[in-house]
């Protein structure tokens, strides 16, 4: 199908009217706070107030119309235009360019990340385009187990699949620069051989039809730089998880569909299932160490937003495709993993802070930089916001010539306080957060067949309302621990780099109360304060104490896969992919289930298993790494001392990045054995 080639006056009618809507809501909203403010006059602090709130506001009301404008793609059902989709001849034909398909991975479970690429990989087979693509995993793994258990599955995963020859592995033993720094080694000793790279999380899976879609949209697209699929979030059984999962199924679609809608090809990069252009991504989006120290300074965290705007300064279009589907991933499996993630997201998202003025830089690529940015930030601004209301209510108690009763008055529930105009407003906040979930329950409930595997429309109206009910609770303990990662960005706190918790398994309650204890005390001394200057104010302000005084709960019992499976018994939560699960992600379930033998002690193991052995000496030889040396000579020495003394980690790695001590130690095993 032919399409009229992307120019920036196709998108431009769209962004006016979403900014536009969004500017004229927020100076509504903003003047009536004003008229609440200054019905006694307008005090130094409430105009503060005033303008956190309309920063705030301003934040929900371009979700909300960009949700909207979502919501009207897909009641229409049409293709953006600006992207040349293949007519039903070129779909059918072979495709004439090469993918690399690559998962970056470091300290995953082996079984489950290759339990991924074999899915993905025969998925992709099954199109009958597979001599299109090779496959690579690139491990940055630092735990000794870890690594050898990835050479096994790798060389088990070629042997069942034959892939010999298109399934790679290859490891790092410098972490430079984390994940982008393994992207860019990668390219820089094999890009060249490839025209397009597709880029996997360890928790990714695509289909093969997906897959090859993407490719060939590429191929009939020579603008296009990036093509990014919104994944699905999948595979997981905790309450905490199937929330997410089924928010992510109602709402998901109306957020991507909006953000289609008017950022067209100035869309951005979210670092995993999409793909990219190999040869200007390798010439045009090398990441720039900024300078300065961490956190703001160093290598680039987070490098998919710099990327985008790097490649969409080089003149190539960025695209984000949500029609095409096929795109899955696992989400956290409890609210504190959720937490640990956004805390490494925030670092990196505060770091473009520094990149929104740098030259050349498309406007949207800017104001990705800042939307990033905002979606962190805008939890510190409320809670100041709510903060800086309470001093504006104390500073007019206490200066001006009022008793406690008169003070009280003004306020919420009070005789003097304009109740129906702050109803009023509120009623449009809540409209404003309430009306996307709404829209994409109305698009299910008209699917009739959709609304079944969810199922059925009343359980699925029931799941909506239950899961508003949590976000709610939870809303205020993430308002905290954003607020917690902001401020400690800013004060110099930096982040480690750990692998994330994939596995569900229950929150123990004393891990709970240490992590929500500060919740626990500020929603304490927030209603004792209401409730002795403002009591009028505590139903408002009632969602934020409940769900700060109950956050240890909340985390506990959400953590849970058996309250998640029982839901799932019930009807409650459920996605499609459950009651019709694609193929791909039957096959990467029923892999994952058959797992594989840990490798409990790295060293012994290379040792005593001869396949591994051979494997792991192979390996090294075709990707020679140096070892450290002062490490090695520390590890020899106690090995030949006769191993009483235990090896540390590093000594360890060492010892398995060296041949000939390997190929020794292998020997003196054998002579012993004899």
């Amino acid at each position: 199908m032919n399409a009229q080639p992307y120019t920036p006056a196709l998108a431009r009618p769209r962004r006016v009217m979403v900014l536009g809507l969004a500017a004229l809501s927020t100076g509504f909203a903003s003047v009536e706070m004003h008229r609440l403010l200054a019905a006694h006059g307008t005090t130094v602090p409430e105009l503060f107030v005033l303008g956190l709130f309309a920063v705030c506001f301003a934040w929900i009301a371009l979700s909300f119309w960009s949700g909207v404008a979502g919501f009207i793609q897909l009641v229409a059902n049409q293709r953006l235009p600006g992207l040349r989709w293949p007519t039903e001849e070129e779909a059918a034909q072979p495709l004439t360019r090469r993918t690399a398909v690559v998962m970056p991975v470091y300290n995953e479970d082996p079984s489950a990340v290759f339990a991924h690429v074999q899915a993905t990989y025969e998925s992709i087979a099954a199109t009958g385009q597979l001599d299109a693509f090779d496959f690579y995993v690139l491990s940055d793994s630092t735990r000794a187990e870890s690594w050898v258990a990835e050479e096994l599955a790798w060389s088990e995963l070629c042997r069942r699949v034959g892939g010999q020859g298109r399934i790679f592995y290859r490891r790092r033993s410098d972490n430079t620069a984390k994940k982008a720094g393994n992207l860019a080694e990668f390219c820089e000793r094999w890009g060249r051989r490839y025209d397009f790279l597709l880029v996997l999380d360890a928790d990714s899976l695509m289909a093969g039809d997906s897959v090859v879609q993407m490719a060939r949209l590429m191929e009939l697209n020579p603008g296009a730089g990036i093509l990014q699929v919104p994944p699905q979030n999948v595979g997981r059984s905790t309450l905490f998880a199937r929330l997410q999962q089924f928010a992510g199924r109602v709402y998901g679609p109306i957020v991507a569909a909006g953000a289609a809608a008017w950022q067209m090809g100035d869309s951005n990069y979210w670092g995993h299932n999409a793909i990219l252009r190999m040869a200007p991504f390798i010439e045009h989006c090398g990441l720039p160490v900024l300078p300065g120290q961490q956190p703001f300074g160093g290598h680039i965290l987070s490098h998919d937003f710099v990327e985008a705007a790097l490649m969409r300064r080089a003149g190539y279009t960025v695209w984000l495709v949500p029609e095409l589907g096929g795109s899955y991933e696992q989400p956290p499996p409890d609210l504190l993993a959720y937490a640990q993630r956004d805390r490494r997201w925030c670092q990196g998202n505060l770091q473009h802070l520094g990149l929104v003025m740098a030259g050349g830089l498309h406007p949207m690529s800017r104001m990705h930089f800042l939307m990033g940015v905002m979606s962190y930030v805008a939890s510190p601004l409320w809670l100041i916001f709510l903060v800086a209301g309470l001093f504006a209510a104390l500073h007019e108690w206490f200066f001006a010539p009022a008793t406690l009763l008169e003070f009280q008055s003004t306020l919420p529930g009070g005789d003097a306080f304009d109740t129906v105009g702050a109803l009023r407003l509120m009623a449009l906040s809540l409209a404003l957060l309430w009306i996307p979930r709404l829209m994409g329950l109305g698009l299910l409930l008209a699917n009739r067949e959709e609304a079944a595997r969810m199922g059925g429309r009343f359980k699925l109206v029931l799941s909506v309302m239950l899961e508003g009910v949590v976000s709610t609770l939870m809303a205020p303990v993430m308002m905290l621990f954003q607020s917690h990662f902001v401020f400690g960005t800013l004060l110099g706190y930096k982040v480690n780099w750990s692998s994330q918790q994939r596995e569900d398994t229950d929150l123990p309650w004393s891990e709970a109360l240490s992590r929500h204890k500060w919740h626990m005390v500020i929603g304490g001394v927030l209603a004792a304060l209401t409730i002795a200057v403002a009591p009028g104010m505590l139903a408002w302000l009632s969602p934020v104490i409940v769900g700060l005084w109950l956050a240890p709960a909340i985390s506990v019992f959400t953590a849970r896969a058996s309250l998640g499976l029982w839901a799932q018994r019930r009807g409650l939560f459920l996605i499609p992919e459950e009651a019709e699960p694609p193929t791909v992600l039957v096959r990467a379930q029923e892999l994952a289930e058959e797992g594989m033998e840990p490798v409990d002690d790295a060293l012994d193991h290379v040792l005593s298993d001869p396949r591994a052995h051979a494997l792991h000496l192979a390996l090294l030889e075709s990707h020679p790494t140096a070892s450290v040396p002062v490490a090695l000579a520390s590890a020899r020495r106690k090995l030949l001392a006769g191993g009483v003394e235990p090896l540390s980690p590093q000594e360890k790695s060492a010892v398995l990045l060296d041949a000939r001590t390997l190929s020794e130690l292998r020997g003196r095993r054998l002579g012993v054995q004899a």
